[in-house]
């Protein structure tokens, strides 16, 4: 018996797949604009989910631990306790051109299992009357600026806020919490 090897070879070839040219049409333009207009709200409905919905979610879940007045912290070999949140009578420096200047104090307890090392910028102040909480210009440690916090021994940190406002617009400051970044911690305050 005899094999055409011509006929082998056609038998493995395949015939090209051919696919139909889309011809623009109206209707696909329409289309079209749809999807854009579809990208360009989604991107803006993630942009406001970011925004607004996200901040609430993240802070319920890792959130800050609540201190109430006279109480302690005590978690990750740390104990901290606010002692006193006081105003001094007068401002201890100048204000900007057209603003008015308060000094606030904070003494905060703090015993350690490890060498910490917070900063005065961990440390801000919430006030009743601010929208933005108002960073630590400065914290000490018997007076030497402060640095590590030696493990096992107890600390007091005072930490030391400037704010200032304008006069016309806020009268005089309630003072509502001191809040830590590292631990993330509240410590409410009572205020005269």
């Amino acid at each position: 018996m005899l094999i055409d090897r011509r006929s082998l070879l056609n038998r493995e070839v395949t015939q090209p797949v051919r696919r139909p040219i889309e011809q623009p049409s109206e209707e696909r333009g329409k289309r079209a604009g749809c999807l854009t207009w579809g990208a360009v709200l989604g991107v803006l409905a993630g942009i406001m989910v970011g925004v607004y919905a996200l901040p609430p979610i993240l802070k319920h879940y890792y959130g800050e631990t609540v201190v109430g007045v006279n109480e302690t912290y005590r978690a990750g070999g740390k104990s901290i306790i606010l002692l006193d949140v006081s105003q001094a009578s007068d401002p201890l420096g100048e204000a900007a051109s057209g603003m008015r200047r308060e000094d606030f104090f904070a003494h905060l307890e703090v015993h350690s299992n490890d060498p910490w090392q917070p900063k005065a910028t961990d440390f801000t102040l919430e006030f009743k009357e601010l929208d933005d909480w108002q960073k630590a210009t400065e914290a000490t440690v018997a007076g030497q600026p402060l640095t590590t916090i030696i493990e096992h021994h107890e600390t007091t940190i005072e930490v030391h806020w400037v704010v200032e406002f304008p006069p016309d617009e806020v009268t005089s400051l309630t003072v509502e919490a001191v809040h830590l970044s590292d631990p993330r911690v509240k410590f409410e305050v009572t205020w005269p």
